[in-house]
């Protein structure tokens, strides 16, 4: 069952869950390409979007889980180039089969790809550590106080 996350072209297929990617949403193109020089505040965007995971973590479903995992994995390391985990390691299989599924994309392709997807999962995060919704409860907290 694919999630609305996903791309539309992106399914789970039959063979073990193995992911397959689609054509993305046009997100991932008002990203900062890599070729236009914005390579240094790609990789500084990922690692600010892989910091604001972890307090999302609770909200994402397993298979956003898994999407973001295999990009962050292309992302960091490459392709994949680790032997699939024996059959009954579940969740080993699952992540390597995810991973796998990516090929040849390219590190950049992959950070964008991350990056869109946490904004899907927090449409109000603006990379510099604070949400819309942050900012606003700061703000009222500051009206309340307010003598």
């Amino acid at each position: 069952m694919a999630s609305s996350f996903l791309s539309a072209g992106t399914t789970t297929g039959d063979s073990g869950g193995e992911l397959s990617s689609g054509d993305e949403s046009g997100d991932v193109e008002s990203l900062p390409s890599p070729e236009s020089g914005a390579s240094r505040s790609l990789a500084e965007l990922f690692e600010k979007a892989a910091a604001h995971l972890q307090s999302l973590v609770h909200v994402a479903s397993r298979e956003q889980l898994l999407y973001l995992y295999a990009r962050y994995k292309q992302a960091k390391v490459g392709k994949c180039n680790t032997p699939k985990p024996g059959f009954f390691d579940f969740e080993g299989k699952q992540k390597w089969e995810a991973w796998k599924a990516l090929g040849d994309a390219s590190p950049s392709q992959a950070m964008q790809e991350y990056i869109a997807a946490v904004k899907k999962l927090d449409p109000g995060w603006n990379a510099q550590g604070k949400t819309h919704r942050k900012l606003i409860k700061s703000y009222v907290l500051f009206m309340v106080t307010k003598p």
